[in-house]
């Protein structure tokens, strides 16, 4: 995994963000996000002040630990997902994309996507899938559901 140290004032660099359908049972259509940077940002002494801005802003957003069933069992309000073929517009509260990029999912991922009428959306402070589906059942990654239209 590659590391940004940084300051807020000098803006964060473009990272390179991948999302990976999940289907964890026949009717719960997830998507998990491996982050290949992460970003940490000082304050004007040099001390960290974040070590991962990319999770702060996720919990800014409504997103909350797998632990938290019912915090994120339902859709969070003002999260929207669109899929048109492969691909995928995510859209956070604020209405700025959360992700915009391709999704490769099976006709089974997009038929319990569609049935359910909502995405479970999850990620870590990892850029490995199979830590981040451990993190999950362990409660320690972080998820918010959206609706899709």
């Amino acid at each position: 995994m590659i590391e940004y140290v940084g300051q807020v004032e000098d803006g964060l660099p473009v990272w390179d963000v991948r999302a990976h359908a999940w289907l964890p049972g026949p009717s719960t259509p997830g998507i998990i996000y491996t982050h290949q940077l992460t970003v940490a940002l000082v304050d004007d002494s040099g001390a960290l002040a974040d070590p991962d801005a990319v999770l702060t802003r996720a919990r800014q957003l409504g997103w909350v630990k797998t632990s938290d069933y019912d915090g994120w069992a339902a859709p969070c309000p003002g999260w929207e997902a669109r899929l048109a073929g492969e691909h995928l517009l995510v859209r956070q509260p604020d209405g700025a994309a959360w992700y915009d990029g391709t999704l490769p999912a099976t006709e089974a991922w997009r038929a319990a996507a569609r049935k359910a009428g909502q995405v479970y959306h999850f990620t870590a402070a990892t850029n490995d899938v199979n830590s981040i589906a451990e993190q999950i059942a362990s409660g320690e990654a972080l998820a918010v559901v959206s609706t899709l239209t």
